[in-house]
């Protein structure tokens, strides 16, 4: 791929436009270097391979429909795949062609002249050439996002399951809360990214529906077969209205916005991982292969994966909010503002998306919690108090707000004295009931160790989507049946897409050698 030669940077400077009969003027020199030349250069490698899928669905149709003679439709196909072959650089681009489907189509007519070139655009608009290109791409990424979210619920389960008694603190408010498992709180990330899966899921329905036949906004005048180049592109079914077709991105936001949500999930959980492996925490283990050093300080070991894990929901909805932003004022047909320039960041944020998947699951599949650390922590910062609470509600029939003072008073007695959870002697809880209740309370040393024991705090719970094992039995039936659903719906997209694709390969191959 190169730029036309010239004066002004490279730009040519003709005065007379390329692309149309009417207009007088080409573009202005500065409008080519500051406006449509930038643009088209960053958009063209992605764009090229999206215009020659849809021409080989287009081609191969005019040609079923009658609407081209089978002389040229072999004519284009021939050099629709010599240009494939030659890839970029079988372009030399020039912003006086306004943009990369004009750029294409006059590479196209050198090849083949303009009685056969210019033919292959029949029966067609750049809207909604530029539409199907937008949804072809919406497809793709939104197959291998959801490939990527499926892969990592399936290793957050399986972890979930492996991890299920190592025994936590849970945290509300960033303060110790109540024991839980490792595991447990896998699988609740895993639950969150169900949902993830499933909004993107719905999603794709309406991402892939086929708008080519669509024209500038009105339909077109010739005879074609809108079902066969669904059927040739992979797409489920044709839109229903030829302006809203070209008119509405509206799919593409859609999906931006779930993945900002998958985004978040996997933020916030990468940022409880961050806290858990430094070395005041130490809960929690991650291998050398996902940090950096520093440049100066010889001991550092700086989860920067995490932090860009964390960050890629601030990229996302940045995204997000341009591309709604863009529509907040535009009419409802086809614009460059809302079509082309709003979606500009779309493409980086949900590749990044896509690529921050495997990502994650390498660090899932590689944390090691620190079983001791964290049941150290359980003890020391008395997150299983809630449970001597419970047990004075049960044992001695006082009101839950009673047992709520004495166990506090508890947790302060014993913060005073330097003694964690684990060292609560029968003398603190009468203490502590006098102080409270104006009389005492004896519990055995016994019950009281029990009662303040976290593994057993974790089984109490049970019936109520706890971290008890019956509970978790459920919650790993479900997600796993779940998943195995998914799976299929999945499989049965992507062999869609992939049969469709490689029928359209075979056919329009038999037609440019033909």
């Amino acid at each position: 791929m190169s730029r036309t030669s010239g004066e002004n940077g490279g730009l040519d400077q003709n005065p007379e436009s390329k692309v149309s009969g009417y207009l007088r003027e080409g573009l202005a020199p500065v409008i080519q270097e500051c406006l449509m030349g930038p643009g088209l250069y960053r958009s063209f490698p992605a764009a090229l391979p999206l215009i020659t899928l849809v021409n080989k669905s287009h081609i191969l149709m005019l040609a079923h429909c009658g609407v081209i003679t089978q002389k040229t439709a072999q004519g284009l196909a021939r050099a629709v795949l010599e240009l494939e072959a030659g890839g970029v650089d079988a372009f030399e681009l020039d912003p006086t062609l306004e943009e990369a489907y004009f750029n294409y189509e006059a590479k196209l007519i050198e090849l083949t002249g303009i009685e056969v070139g210019g033919q292959l655009h029949v029966a067609r608009s750049r809207n909604d050439l530029m539409s199907s290109m937008d949804r072809l791409r919406s497809r793709d990424l939104c197959l291998r996002i959801l490939q990527g979210i499926y892969s990592l619920r399936e290793t957050m389960i399986e972890r979930g399951e492996f991890y299920k008694d190592v025994v936590m603190p849970g945290y509300t408010h960033f303060q110790p809360a109540q024991p839980i498992t490792f595991g447990y709180y896998l699988l609740g990330a895993a639950f969150a990214l169900e949902r993830d899966w499933q909004r993107i899921s719905e999603c794709y329905v309406r991402i892939n529906q086929n708008p080519l036949g669509a024209g500038a906004c009105a339909g077109v005048t010739f005879p074609i077969d809108r079902q066969m180049t669904a059927r040739l592109m992979g797409f489920d079914k044709v839109t229903g209205h030829s302006l809203d077709a070209v008119a509405s991105r509206d799919y593409l936001s859609e999906l931006i916005s779930g993945c900002a949500l998958t985004a978040s999930t996997i933020g916030r959980m990468a940022q409880e991982f961050y806290i858990m492996t430094t070395f005041e925490f130490q809960t929690l283990r991650l291998p050398d292969s996902v940090a950096v050093t520093s440049s100066i300080m010889p001991q550092k070991k700086n989860m920067c994966s995490l932090e860009i894990l964390k960050n890629r929901v601030a990229q996302t909805t940045g995204a997000l909010v341009t591309a709604l932003t863009a529509t907040k004022a535009a009419q409802f047909s086809f614009s460059m503002d809302s079509m082309h320039e709003g979606l500009r960041w779309a493409w980086d944020a949900l590749e990044d998306i896509a690529l921050s998947l495997p990502a994650a699951r390498f660090v899932i599949e590689n944390a090691e919690p620190q079983r001791q650390r964290m049941l150290e922590l359980v003890q020391a910062n008395f997150s299983n108090i809630t449970d001597l609470a419970d047990a004075l509600v049960k044992l001695y029939d006082l009101s839950f707000r009673e047992a709520h003072h004495v166990a506090g008073r508890v947790a302060r007695l014993a913060t005073d004295q330097g003694l964690s959870s684990n060292q609560i002697t029968t003398q603190i809880v009468k203490q502590a009931s006098e102080n409270i209740l104006g009389r005492p309370i004896e519990l055995e040393q016994s019950t009281i160790d029990e009662i303040l024991d976290p593994a057993l705090a974790v089984q109490r719970r049970a019936g109520t989507a706890s971290p008890a094992a019956s509970d978790i039995e459920i919650m790993l039936s479900d997600l796993k049946s779940n998943l195995a659903e998914d799976r299929v719906l999945l499989e049965q997209r992507q062999d869609k897409v992939s049969r469709a694709l490689q029928q359209l390969e075979t056919d329009f191959a038999s037609l440019g050698n033909g």
